[in-house]
């Protein structure tokens, strides 16, 4: 025999206050909505590494852009200033012996090139690769085109 859902009595007063509830729940709907929640708490985990990543590499440009331009500035003063020297010599203001004067200049723009070298090499590595590895190892999927255009997840052909 089938079981009918009964009725709470609501006073009359009472009923535009209350709202009917719906039908009964099944464990599909549970495990529905444990799906749901998972989506959102991972989308949430994402959102909120995604925002800490994106925070970190504004702070990581603004502090590379200071060193950058303290360093450029350096090599400037230094190049300006080696060649005040040079002309300098070359009018007969300053004497140095011929070995000197080279040692110098050619040390000079040694220091330039290992400091272009410093900030191409160390101030402009490219840091985008980690968070993908890190969002890779989570569990989150990337898409991936195969060759004849479809789109399947996870990078499975």
């Amino acid at each position: 025999m089938a079981r009918q859902r009964s009725r709470p009595q609501v006073p009359e007063n009472l009923k535009a206050l209350v709202a009917d509830v719906g039908g009964p729940v099944s464990s599909a709907d549970v495990d529905t909505y444990g799906k749901i929640r998972e989506i959102h708490d991972r989308s949430h985990q994402i959102r909120t590494i995604v925002s800490a990543w994106k925070e970190q590499q504004k702070q990581d440009r603004e502090l590379r852009a200071r060193y950058a331009r303290w360093l450029m500035g350096a090599m400037a003063v230094q190049a300006s200033l080696i060649n005040v020297i040079f002309v300098l010599m070359g009018c007969g203001l300053l004497s140095f012996e011929s070995w000197t004067a080279r040692t110098f200049i050619v040390s000079v723009f040694g220091e330039i090139a290992a400091l272009v070298l410093m900030v191409v090499k160390y101030l402009f590595t490219p840091s985008s690769a980690s968070i993908l590895q890190f969002l890779e190892s989570r569990g989150v999927k990337k898409s991936v085109k195969t060759t004849k255009g479809k789109e399947t997840k996870g990078g499975k052909h």
